[in-house]
């Protein structure tokens, strides 16, 4: 990262990172909100600052759990290796926290003010589509789930709204390797996004659930360390998701367990007869997935 922030397209620019103050690190870590302001705070009472707190909508009453911004670098001015592998480092350890604390690498002109009402202004613009308050779409795991399940239409809207923004890295969930995005391709602009996307939107927070939980049984579970963690696991994941909410599954407990299993075994699980068999008893006694499948002994290995 730090090539890619320091390169010429990026030099003469602001270089910013976001983080979110709804985690808490340790207060020894030199990232946490305490080492932050050691680092680069300032006692200025007008002008620009280098940490500068982004006032979501819907916390704005409590200013210390929002958003901070915390200038990296002004323009023409080099970025160090130590501080971008601490940030690298934390983006690896936390990817699949369930709520994270980097958030974004970003490089625009914007002075912190204005970019931070800038991030403001995203987040309420996807609110009004969504028809709620605010939108968080900063937070990593939401950020790469619109990023990878819209369309190219969606994404052109999305964009659209970084229009001010020349680069913005969020780390993924593939130990933290911050992916860009950016809105350098001009795309048609559409007004909004398409029902299909705004549906899945609503069900972002059991697709985490699955994805979070997936990767930690591959940690834990010795039969399941060698089962890769596929790129496209989020599409995966949401098709799953989709899936278990047309079969019927209403309890969240059946909901994961089809979707581990299908992350598993893929096809071998969602489409055997016997498992088939197992939804209509779950239907009538939501909860029950994972025992009835157990209980009828399926062999589901390839």
């Amino acid at each position: 990262m730090l090539t890619e922030l320091n390169k010429r397209a990026s030099f003469n620019k602001y270089r910013y990172l976001l983080v979110d103050n709804l985690v808490v690190l340790n207060s020894v870590s030199p990232l946490s909100h305490k080492g932050l302001q050691s680092l680069y705070g300032e006692e200025k009472s007008f002008g620009e600052k280098k940490l500068t707190t982004v006032l979501r909508t819907d916390l704005d009453y409590d200013p210390s759990v929002c958003p901070t911004l915390v200038m990296l670098a002004e323009p023409y001015q080099f970025l160090e290796q130590a501080i971008i592998d601490k940030i690298t480092m934390q983006a690896t350890v936390e990817c699949f926290w369930s709520k994270r604390y980097i958030c974004a690498f970003i490089v625009t002109d914007l002075k912190p003010s204005i970019l931070a009402k800038q991030i403001i202004n995203i987040g309420n613009n996807i609110a009004k589509t969504l028809r709620q308050r605010y939108y968080p779409f900063f937070e990593p795991f939401r950020m790469q789930f619109l990023h990878e399940s819209g369309s190219d239409q969606d994404n052109a809207w999305l964009k659209a709204q970084f229009s001010q923004i020349e680069n913005y890295y969020y780390p993924s969930i593939h130990n933290g390797e911050f992916i860009r995005y950016t809105n350098d391709d001009k795309p048609i602009i559409e007004k909004k996004w398409n029902t299909q996307y705004c549906e899945r939107l609503k069900k972002i927070r059991v697709i985490r659930t699955l994805v979070n939980a997936w990767a930690n049984n591959r940690t834990q579970f010795e039969e399941q360390k060698n089962v890769p963690l596929e790129k496209q696991v989020i599409i995966q994941a949401t098709q799953l998701i989709e899936q278990a909410d047309k079969l019927g599954l209403t309890d969240v407990a059946d909901i994961l367990f089809w979707g581990l299993n299908g992350l598993r075994y893929q096809h071998v699980f969602t489409t055997h007869p016997q498992v088939l068999e197992q939804i209509p008893k779950a239907q009538q006694a939501p909860g029950t997935l994972s025992k009835h499948v157990i209980d009828a002994n399926i062999n589901l290995e390839i």
